[in-house]
């Protein structure tokens, strides 16, 4: 026979069970990062940043394959398929979202309103509409951005080549940055008395009419704006510039490692660092309109020697005792 206080003591026994099971199944709920790379994630200093970020969450008690899950989406320089795979990541419902380069940013910006989005050296992230002020974000996207060098990169060219009269910016005019690029490049330009064009590559095709124009220009340096796509196209940029026996200056410092002649610009190990952190009070609790959006603080100056030998350009001494890193 059932008794009313076992009828009772059974069903609290299996609202408990139902509701215990709920309660552990969120205390052991497992946070979901997820990375949206616009471009190739197999690059040495890809691998480098990956890492960093990685070691950098594990500092902070983040542990993958533990108690954190992070998930990694590249559209290897395919713009249509990074809106695709920014969705994709929403739809799996991630926690946050981090997002290295403005391109990205902008493509999970589009694909949601909610999830946290943590962009990294996101170049201009007002103008690209990512955020309304840097001090206050007033939206789901913070994180860390970069500025403008082409004034530095304009007066590391008249050193590198002090006789040079011409130059030409090659750069990709749908980066939100390109316009004020432009406009310090030219402002630098004239108090050195330079003259300066500009060619643009918005896509893959664009590249072979750029180079042939730039040799038509005859300039005496070239200057490479950083920029995801471009940097899919890197090596063909470095291959045209050799042929073309150009000093070519850029503003990512792992490149000359690669084979370019000379680059400034911040450590984007930098940003790997400060972006684990911001994923850490995002997830926390903290809301990405309360936390400001940070700038790097450490740049590098790297010379490849090598390159230079090869187009017969002799480095000054006065850049040489001044580079982080000299390539010998």
């Amino acid at each position: 026979m059932i008794t009313r206080r076992r009828v009772l003591w059974a069903g609290g026994l299996g609202f408990l069970v139902a509701h215990g099971q709920s309660y552990g199944e969120a205390k052991a709920k497992i946070p979901r990062v997820g990375i949206l790379w616009f471009n190739s994630i197999d690059t040495p200093y890809n691998a480098q940043d990956r890492s960093i970020f990685r070691k950098r969450l594990a500092a902070l008690g983040y542990v993958e394959g533990k108690n954190v899950v992070i998930d990694e989406r590249s559209a290897k320089g395919d713009s249509e398929r990074l809106g695709e795979l920014a969705r994709a990541l929403v739809a799996s419902q991630v926690d946050v979202i981090v997002t290295p380069g403005v391109t990205a940013s902008r493509a999970a910006r589009q694909a949601t309103s909610t999830i946290p989005i943590v962009m990294l050296h996101a170049g201009d992230p007002i103008g690209a509409g990512l955020i309304a002020d840097l001090g206050r974000p007033d939206g789901n996207v913070t994180g860390t951005t970069n500025f403008s060098y082409a004034g530095k990169l304009i007066g590391l060219v008249r050193e590198l080549v002090p006789r040079a009269g011409k130059l030409v910016i090659l750069l990709n005019p749908s980066n939100a940055l390109a316009r004020t690029y432009v406009a310090d490049a030219m402002d630098a330009g004239r108090k050195l008395s330079l003259s300066i064009s500009v060619a643009e590559v918005a896509r893959s095709d664009d590249f072979q009419h750029a180079f042939a124009m730039i040799r038509e220009m005859r300039p005496d340096a070239l200057v490479v704006m950083g920029d995801q796509f471009i940097g899919e196209h890197r090596v063909a940029v470095f291959a045209f510039a050799a042929g073309a026996r150009l000093p070519a200056i850029y503003d990512l410092p792992n490149w000359p490692r690669e084979g370019a002649l000379a680059a400034y610009g911040p450590l984007l190990a930098e940003h790997y660092v400060m972006g684990a952190g911001y994923v850490d009070r995002i997830l926390k609790g903290a809301k990405p309109a309360d936390l400001p959006v940070e700038q790097p603080t450490r740049f590098e100056l790297v010379i490849n020697l090598k390159t230079a030998k090869a187009l017969g350009l002799t480095i000054p001494q006065s850049l040489l005792v001044r580079a982080d890193e000299v390539i010998r």
